[in-house]
């Protein structure tokens, strides 16, 4: 397996546009391989033969009482790609088969899907590489919120690897200061967003908070904070059905909101997972919304849908947003179709009329081809092989509002 090195890379090469980074796949078994090469683009484990199955316990397991359609899914070229989890590293865990190549997806065809652009490094252990990928914000889903509020000053807190600072940069935000406890993905961010003050911190920490808080404060230097944007993992949730202060499984959440109240920021956004919605029948979302209210916001929730956003990646994410300013959060437009393709009328528009979404064939396509379990941490890009505008914009020579023109062309 080829680990990744910063430390063993050429320092021109940041510079050169012909490079690809991270196009590298986890190694699977031989069992795994049989399996893999049994399924089709667009099947699952149905379509592995019996005498495959009979070889492992977990398959004879789902057969029996049946399983996700995902699982050991292979990717199709025309549709977007199912979720991408931290666990694309496994073949049995979610879509994570190459369309047309007998392997899993490497984890820059997962940081396409995701909407990274290619000069987007991931550092870290290769372990660790796939759970930034995974646990990421899309960046373009991400730019679609954050161009709800004016742009400005804005701090993310449980930053990750930078998917939802990232968007926001991308919609004119500017990020001050972001804090993450995980230091892998500190790297990550640091490298990819050098003019922010990055703080490796557990905000759950007394000490820790206080640090924070003097990050904060430094690096606005007693100007307005616009924006707080945050993804509190959904563990910070209460399970129990009791709001206390000392639930630490409420604690994320709290810590968030005692930094809302400390700055009074113009604006808030947070991400989180569509779960939310449902647990403890609406009660937690509800009480964030309470909690965002008695801070003097108006509040709503949004449940928005990658593909519709130019992400080639079917990924439901909740985000819940606030402004100080009396005015009432509206949805983001949306942008793409995320409905079948509308056959009868002849055109590359969903049945809503909209553009079709971007398919994973027009998001890697022209990525080289790699062995199953290889791949490099840096290697050479043939720009003969763009075959489409998603792909163009990936490589940083295309605009989205560009590529929306493109698309809307197509129609």
């Amino acid at each position: 397996m080829v680990e990744l090195s910063v430390a063993t890379e050429c320092a021109n090469e940041a510079e050169d546009a012909n490079l690809v980074y991270n196009h590298v796949c986890a190694r699977v078994s031989s069992l795994d391989m049989e399996m893999i090469r049994a399924i089709p683009p667009g099947g699952n484990w149905k379509n592995i033969p019996p005498d495959i199955v009979n070889k492992s316990a977990r398959l004879r397991q789902i057969r029996q009482s049946g399983g996700r359609t995902t699982y050991y899914g292979r990717l199709c070229d025309d549709m977007p790609s199912y979720t991408i989890s931290t666990y694309f590293n496994r073949p049995g865990n979610g879509a994570f088969i190459h369309p047309t190549q007998n392997r899993l997806i490497s984890q820059r065809e997962a940081a396409r899907f995701q909407s990274f652009l290619d000069s987007y490094r991931f550092l870290g252990s290769f372990s660790s590489i796939f759970k930034q990928i995974g646990n990421a914000v899309p960046p373009l889903l991400a730019r679609a919120a954050g161009a709800l509020f004016k742009p400005g000053r804005t701090v993310d807190l449980f930053a990750g690897a930078g998917g939802l600072s990232e968007g926001l940069r991308l919609s004119g935000h500017s990020i001050v200061a972001a804090a993450e406890i995980n230091p892998n993905m500190c790297a990550t961010y640091s490298l990819n967003h050098p003019s922010s003050e990055v703080l490796q911190v557990d905000i759950t920490d007394g000490q820790g908070f206080i640090k924070l808080t003097e990050c904060i404060e430094n690096a606005l230097s007693g100007k307005t904070l616009q924006l707080l944007a945050a993804g509190p993992p959904c563990q910070g949730f209460s399970i129990a059905g009791k709001w206390t202060h000392t639930d630490p499984r409420n604690t994320l959440i709290f810590e968030t909101m005692k930094l809302v109240e400390r700055f009074q920021p113009e604006n808030v956004l947070f991400e989180n997972v569509p779960g939310i919605v449902s647990m403890l029948s609406g009660s937690v979302l509800q009480k964030v919304l309470e909690m965002l209210g008695s801070l003097g916001y108006r509040s709503d929730w949004f449940a928005l849908r990658a593909e519709q956003y130019c992400v080639p990646q079917r990924r439901r994410r909740i985000f819940i947003v606030g402004s100080r300013k009396g005015v009432q959060p509206q949805r983001p437009e949306v942008l793409l179709s995320c409905e079948p393709r509308n056959h009868t009328m002849g055109t590359e528009e969903g049945a809503d009329g909209l553009p079709l979404p971007v398919t994973v064939g027009e998001a890697i396509s022209d990525l080289p081809p790699i062995l199953s379990g290889f791949g490099a941490g840096v290697c050479r890009y043939d720009s003969d092989q763009v075959s489409s505008d998603y792909q163009r914009m990936m490589r940083g020579q295309l605009s989205l509002e560009g590529f929306l023109r493109y698309r809307h062309k197509q129609d």
